[in-house]
């Protein structure tokens, strides 16, 4: 009995995973779907964007039992200085993470097979999607623009995601970590 009721939790939190999943990925959609395109722009908008190059990442609490380090509300700082000073095991993510009943722009970071070491949440989120880059890159451009990948002030988009919405991502600079989207997500 004791096992299938393990089992069964298992699948509730695979299940409720999935589903956080695919309410971000509606999130987005629906934003994206709001906006009017660009002519030539690549993408219309942040949501576009993440859509189309974003990844998800498995939720897991911090390992060991113990508290995240990072200080709340410092996500995109602690998350970067955390990627770039690991040697290369853990990537910077920034994007959105569904937290109790709606997405957040976050940062976090991610292991090399994809599980999410979030830094700032001391729960971790329902689901995770975004863009993720080499912690010394992500720093570089970071450092070289004032703040976040992605996200600006006042809920803006940063000059960095502008700058990708326009002509593209970059060659190279994501790092293949997460899980692709569903090909019906983008």
């Amino acid at each position: 009995m004791d096992m299938d009721s393990d089992a069964m939790g298992g699948d509730v939190a695979a299940a409720s995973v999935a589903d956080a999943e695919g309410w971000l990925v509606d999130w987005l959609r629906i934003d994206a779907g709001a906006r009017a395109a660009r002519p030539g722009w690549v993408h219309s908008s942040l949501a576009g964007l993440l859509l189309a190059h974003g990844r998800l990442f498995t939720p897991a609490p911090w390992p060991d039992g113990e508290q995240p380090p990072g200080e709340p509300g410092r996500c995109f700082i602690e998350s970067v200085s955390w990627a770039w000073a690991s040697g290369g095991d853990l990537v910077y993510v920034e994007g959105s993470a569904w937290d109790l009943a709606f997405p957040v722009e976050h940062a976090w970071c991610s292991t090399a097979g994809g599980t999410v070491r979030d830094l700032t949440w001391r729960r971790p989120g329902a689901a995770y999607l975004g863009l993720p880059v080499a912690g010394e890159e992500a720093g570089a451009l970071m450092g070289e623009h004032g703040g976040p990948l992605l996200h600006g002030r006042g809920g803006l988009v940063s000059p960095v995601a502008e700058s990708w919405m326009r002509g593209g991502v970059p060659a190279g600079l994501l790092v293949d970590v997460g899980r692709p989207l569903p090909a019906s997500a983008g």
